[in-house]
């Protein structure tokens, strides 16, 4: 048996369909008459209002697009819980689309674009200038969160990734790290280049060298490897900065494993702050970036391009807070001794 229609239901309770339309449109006008007309045919056709329908025949669908793409970091994952709450508690449905390695946007934008979105928020791979046209051309609000692209109707939402580098960079050498050292991704995203470049400066301020160890791989045996090698070759650091708690952990493992005391042997920073960070088995000093805030400004940007389609591109930087655990020192190591 095929699925009711709005036609169907207006034919069975003798109204039009803009009648039947009106009935299941919140805050729209019907008599009470129609209503109860129109919900009795829909009751006995079994007909269930299809949400997108509804939100086409309006001016917004009351769907956002998220474009995501692998889960394997922590942040990543938190980040899609958050948002997907906040989705909730503003009676806002959420379409999740996920990037390929191959078309790392392409799809997600596809999606936006098919389904009639009233925003579309990326959290993965780039965003072309062509592709940025073509959405605003559509009239589809985009937020880009971790990166910046410098065109028309696309905002941003990103941590203060050079400031966060400042800051680990100024607590390793304040606690006597001199040789120091990042573990990245080697620049392939946007916030991996800035954290190392905020991180680099800060050391070459204080006349030091930063060694810069890349890992290829998004996996934690990768990680593992790569942290290995770094530690175990001619320039051992003693200060070590990962672009994310999730490069950070298995380093601490790797330092471990051969024997080094952290923070005696080996500091270790990371960043997000993500909830495994503060285990008892890793307690790893790390840079706070609130996802809950996060979150709260993507929907503002998206809030206000609604208010203002023609306004200005915004750039909302997000602070980052060191919160310090174990795996750095509290002093020097001379004070230590001395004390």
């Amino acid at each position: 048996m095929s699925r009711a229609t709005i036609k169907d239901v207006a034919r069975e309770a003798g109204v039009s369909p803009s009648a039947v339309s009106r009935v299941f449109t919140q805050g729209a006008s019907a008599s009470a008459k129609t209503r109860e007309r129109v919900m009795a045919a829909a009751e006995r056709l079994n007909y269930r209002p299809s949400l997108l329908a509804r939100g086409l025949v309006g001016s917004r669908t009351n769907l956002i697009t998220l474009v995501m793409g692998s889960l394997a970091d922590p942040f990543d994952a938190l980040f899609l819980d958050t948002f997907s709450q906040a989705m909730a508690a503003r009676g806002t449905r959420l379409l999740l689309a996920s990037a390929t390695s191959n078309e790392p946007q392409d799809s997600g934008l596809l999606q936006a674009l098919d389904y009639r979105s009233d925003a579309v928020v990326i959290a993965a791979g780039t965003l072309s200038p062509a592709h940025s046209e073509l959405c605003v051309k559509a009239g589809l609000p985009v937020i880009l969160a971790g990166r910046v692209l410098d065109a028309p109707g696309v905002d941003s939402v990103l941590a203060d990734n050079r400031g966060g580098g400042r800051q680990a960079a100024e607590l390793l050498i304040r606690t006597g790290c001199r040789r120091l050292a990042y573990l990245g991704r080697g620049g392939a995203t946007f916030s991996d280049r800035e954290r190392f470049a905020g991180f680099a400066a800060a050391a070459r301020a204080a006349g030091l060298k930063v060694i810069d160890q890349a890992v290829a791989q998004r996996d934690d045996t990768a990680t593992f490897q790569a942290s290995t090698a770094l530690l175990t070759g001619d320039s051992r650091p003693d200060g070590l900065f990962c672009g994310a708690d999730s490069l950070a952990i298995p380093a601490i493992e790797a330092a471990r494993a051969l024997g080094l005391g952290v923070p005696e042997e080996i500091s270790v920073v990371g960043f997000n702050n993500v909830p495994n960070a503060a285990w008892r088995s890793f307690r790893l000093t790390t840079l706070d970036y609130p996802v809950g805030q996060v979150v709260e400004d993507i929907l503002a940007l998206i809030d206000s391009r609604f208010s203002d389609p023609l306004r200005d591109n915004e750039v909302r930087r997000i602070a980052t807070q060191l919160v310090v655990r174990t795996t750095t020192r509290q002093r020097p190591p001379q004070e230590t001794a001395a004390s």
